[in-house]
């Protein structure tokens, strides 16, 4: 098999080497698991942990709520995102104009009209 033929005597497909400067199109994230614990005094939710890894869970909480408990979850997800997502645009030098880069141009903050913070 010198020039890299099959038995069947066919060579196999060439494999495409990606442009050195190609970037994806799209992302995708899968997002860690959480846990959460009704007690007596109210909602805790943790990062889920795998009993082997010998980790202890860190409870958050206690929520008087089902929503704010699942709010906590929500913005510890949305941070995870985050990171992850502004990881990938500063590897993939994404520009702040390309329909991927995904941030906002400004905060959701509104300035005070008094200039008063």
């Amino acid at each position: 098999m010198a020039n890299a033929e099959t038995r069947g005597g066919t060579k196999p497909p060439e494999k495409r080497k990606p442009a050195i400067d190609a970037k994806p199109d799209k992302f995708t994230y899968a997002l860690r698991a959480w846990s959460a614990e009704r007690r007596n005094t109210g909602w805790f939710v943790a990062l889920t942990q795998p009993s082997f890894t010998g980790n202890k869970i860190e409870w958050r909480g206690p929520f008087a709520t089902i929503e704010s408990a699942c709010l906590a979850i929500a913005r510890g997800l949305a941070v995870e995102i985050a990171d992850r997502h502004t990881r990938s645009v500063e590897s993939y030098k994404i520009d702040r104009k390309h329909a991927l880069y995904g941030f906002q141009p400004e905060t959701r903050l509104h300035p005070r009209k008094h200039g008063k913070p």
